[in-house]
Parts: C-alpha cells; structure tokens; sequence
C-alpha cells in the first residue's frame, strides 16, 4: 500500500509538473504567436502603403499627360483666336484703306503725272518750234498753280483708320509726296521767270533741272512708302 501510495504522489507530482509545462508552452507559444504577428504588422502596413503610394504615383503619371495635353490645346485654341482676331483686324483696315484712301491717293498720283505731261513736256519738247516764249510762260505758270493746288490737296488725305504702324508709314508718303509736289512747283517758278527775262543761261537751266531731279526723288520715297503700307495691308496694285 505504502508502494503504491508513494508511486501515485510520484505520478501525481510528475503529472502536476508535466501540465504546468504544458500550461507555460502554450503561453509561451501565445505570447510568441502574437510577438511574431506584431512584429509582420509594420511590414504589412508598409506594403499596404507601397501600394496605395503606386496607385497615387500611377494616378499622378495618368494626370500629368492629360494636364499637358490640356495646357497645349487651351494654347492652340487661344493662338487660334487671336490669329482669327488680326485677320479680322487686317480685314477691316485693308477695307477701309481701299474705300477711304487709296480712292484718293490714286486721284492725286494721278493729277501729279496729268499737270506733268499736259504742260511741262510740250513746252519744253515745242520751244522754238510749235511752242513759242508768251505760251511757255503761261504753261510754267499754268503749272505752279497746279502743282501748288496738289500740295494743298494731298495733306488733307485722312489716314487716321489705319493702324499706328500703317499710319505712319502713310504719313511718310503724304510728307514726300508734298514735298514733290513742292519741287516741281519751284521748277515751273523758275521756268517761268526764265522766259519771262528771257534769259536761258545754262545756269537758269541747272537750278531748273535740279528742282525737277528733287522732285523725282522725293516721289521715289514716297512711292516706297506706299509701296510698303500696301504690302502690310496686302494690297495688291496688280490686280
């Protein structure tokens, strides 16, 4: 009895600490479990935020394509309008320059050339011959008038329509063209006063012909000048 007594405090005790230990483990492995799965936490959370960050990045990639594509088009429609906005700008000044100016511009080149050919080439291409001193005198003087009447006329074309650049360039050709003008008024002056004394020295003919050759020059200028505000406007004299 006493054997098997003591045996079974044995076994008892065995048992007792066997189910601690077991009790201990599978604390430990608790403990354990929930350290290894505390510490896979940030791991997972970091890839959880990889992720989330690739989605932002990819969203941002798309984004920035479709913003660029944007701002180009909003420049190419704003380009468009305001290309279309000086072509109607041009369209509008070319038209008023046709209807309101170059009408008069051509009226005065015209009378500049008609005063020219009508009385100082026959007077001086018939002297001594079809053309004698009293009609020279009255064809010089005839032609001073003219030319003094045109030099009136022309500085009150108005080109105020025309843009700034335009109109400045049209103010350089009104100027010179004045100034043409001018100086074959002097010419026919002096011509006049020629035959008047009549006294032809070859000196009387130089101050004449150099009056006619400053003449010709400034309607070179200012033909240049018209020339360049026409090609602005894209008048074409041609057509």
């Amino acid at each position: 009895m006493k054997r098997n007594r003591s045996k079974s405090v044995k076994m008892f005790k065995y048992s007792g600490i066997a189910f601690l230990v077991l009790i201990t483990s599978f604390i430990g492995f608790g403990v354990t479990s929930d350290d290894l799965e505390a510490a896979n936490e940030p791991e997972k959370v970091e890839a959880t935020a990889s992720k989330e960050d690739s989605k932002d990045e990819s969203k941002e990639e798309k984004a920035i394509p479709e913003s660029a594509e944007k701002v180009e088009a909003n420049k190419k429609a704003k380009a468009d309008a305001d290309a279309k906005k000086d072509a109607d700008k041009l369209a509008a000044e070319k038209k008023y320059y046709l209807t309101d100016v170059k009408p008069k511009v051509d009226t005065m080149m015209s009378l500049y050339d008609k005063a020219w050919n009508e009385l100082w080439k026959p007077t001086f291409e018939g002297l001594g011959t079809t053309v004698d001193v009293y009609t020279a005198y009255g064809n010089m003087k005839q032609l001073e008038q003219r030319y003094d009447s045109l030099y009136k006329t022309i500085g009150s074309i108005d080109g105020s329509g025309l843009s700034k650049e335009n109109e400045e360039k049209f103010n350089e050709f009104i100027t010179n063209m004045k100034n043409a003008a001018m100086w074959r008024g002097e010419a026919a002056e002096k011509a006049r006063k020629m035959f008047d004394e009549g006294n032809y020295s070859p000196s009387k003919f130089d101050k004449v012909k150099t009056d006619v050759s400053y003449a010709d020059n400034e309607m070179m200028l200012a033909i240049l000048a018209l020339t360049t505000l026409e090609m602005s406007l894209g008048v074409d004299r041609d057509e």
